[in-house]
């Protein structure tokens, strides 16, 4: 753990360097079970591990090579990355229960079994998971909690190694927890995050009705009305984008929407960080925009781990989670009238967390402050009209070594039966 933040702290201070110089029931579901978590620990920093480069600028900054043992060298062969991307000629729905959608939002957190096509080698000693076996044992949980929600219809998967993943993902949930064989498929379009090789995708019960794309633009940042407050305004503007996005779009029983699926820059207490996050939300905005300006007519989601704070929303640790940046608020208001945050409908303020940071690096979780809300749904107006029930999903307990992800996921219901 101490190899892969030395190499990644050391890949991130380089970039900056360079950048100075240029069939089942309809399931109850219980919406607040276990309300006790955790995060993960790298040494005696805890740290979510996304650095996100803005590879088409720096080709060449990718780290080197680090092979089995964590040093310097020649790395063993990798997976090539691989698209899973193409939508079928007539899209199928093979969900149980017609008039109605389910939709969750999870960050599996290193969800790979071949070994990544980034500068971490996972499974492997720079990962959480040391092994295959326990790659293997982290899948199954990750297919537990899926199974838990009842088998949602659509299911955005965030640190995701690519298509084999989401098929062997597909293959546990029909083996080990009595999944219709067939039910889900796995979309996925690689990205372009060389440091982790992380990926975000889908598995759905409704296909596309046309190929996902992604998004290689990049906005000038700092934005204009930019809050992070780091950058001399009188200094050039520097560009950057979004490595892990895609957009989708579905017709569930006659109401079309776009998906867009995303995984931003981490640290939203960094303003070094900051700006750039704002970038990356200022490219998604403009992805909804341009959509819409040919299916004016479509809802919109937009989800993900957005590794920041909703200023709209008090979330579990209450002030200490105000955002410096106004990528939430660009976000929403990428739509007229502005995207709809979901967990404004969670009432429990206390309940109002997707993810554990250990703010005294105990390896417990202390619950209050350490509970923190970086995951969203945004949703446009008619789909927030629509909304049956929506909820976080706290079923375990996070601990510094668990095998279930460091995120909970997001789950919501809507109603696709009436007309409004």
């Amino acid at each position: 753990m101490a190899r892969l933040l030395t190499t990644l702290l050391a890949s991130a201070t380089l970039l900056t360097h360079v950048n100075s110089l240029v069939a089942p029931q309809k399931p109850l579901l219980n919406p607040n079970p276990n309300p006790n978590p955790s995060k993960h620990r790298y040494g005696d920093l805890e740290i979510d591990v996304d650095f996100d480069f803005d590879v088409e600028r720096s080709p060449s900054l990718s780290p080197p090579p680090i092979d089995e043992e964590g040093g310097r060298g020649r790395r063993p062969k990798r997976p090539v990355p691989r698209s899973c991307a193409k939508a079928p000629v007539v899209p199928g729905d093979r969900r149980s229960f017609k008039g109605e959608f389910t939709l969750m939002n999870f960050n599996a957190e290193w969800m790979f079994v071949e070994g990544g096509t980034g500068g971490v080698i996972c499974p492997g000693r720079g990962c959480p998971w040391k092994s295959p076996e326990m790659a293997q044992r982290h899948l199954r949980r990750v297919a537990n909690t899926i199974a838990s929600l009842g088998y949602p219809d659509i299911v955005h998967l965030t640190e995701v190694e690519g298509c084999t993943a989401l098929e062997q993902l597909i293959t546990v949930l029909e083996s080990s927890f009595n999944a219709t064989a067939g039910l889900y498929k796995p979309y996925l379009i690689p990205g372009r995050d060389s440091a982790t090789g992380q990926n975000v995708g889908l598995i759905t019960k409704i296909d596309p009705t046309q190929d996902l794309i992604r998004t290689d633009e990049r906005a000038e940042y700092p934005i204009e009305g930019s809050t992070c407050e780091w950058s001399d305004p009188d200094e050039p503007k520097w560009l950057y984008g979004s490595s892990k996005n895609y957009l989708a779009r579905f017709v569930v029983d006659g109401i079309g929407f776009m998906l867009s699926g995303n995984h931003f820059l981490a640290f939203p207490d960094k303003r070094d960080r900051c700006e750039k996050r704002e970038a990356q939300a200022a490219v998604i905005s403009k992805l909804v925009s341009s959509h819409l300006s040919t299916r004016a007519t479509d809802e919109v989601i937009v989800l993900g781990d957005l590794n920041d704070f909703d200023e709209e929303v008090l979330d579990a640790a209450g002030a200490l989670d105000k955002p410096i940046s106004k990528a939430l608020y660009t976000l929403r208001h990428s739509t007229d009238p502005p995207l709809y945050n979901l967990a404004h409908m969670w009432e429990e303020q206390s309940e109002r967390y997707s993810n554990w940071f250990d703010r005294n690096g105990d390896c417990k979780d202390n619950g209050g402050d350490e509970h923190t809300l970086i995951d969203h749904i945004l949703v446009s107006d008619g789909l927030r009209k629509r909304v049956v029930e929506t909820f976080p999903f706290h079923n375990y307990t996070q601990f510094c070594g668990k095998i279930d992800s460091d995120h909970w996921p997001l789950f919501v219901r809507f109603d696709t039966s009436a007309i409004i």
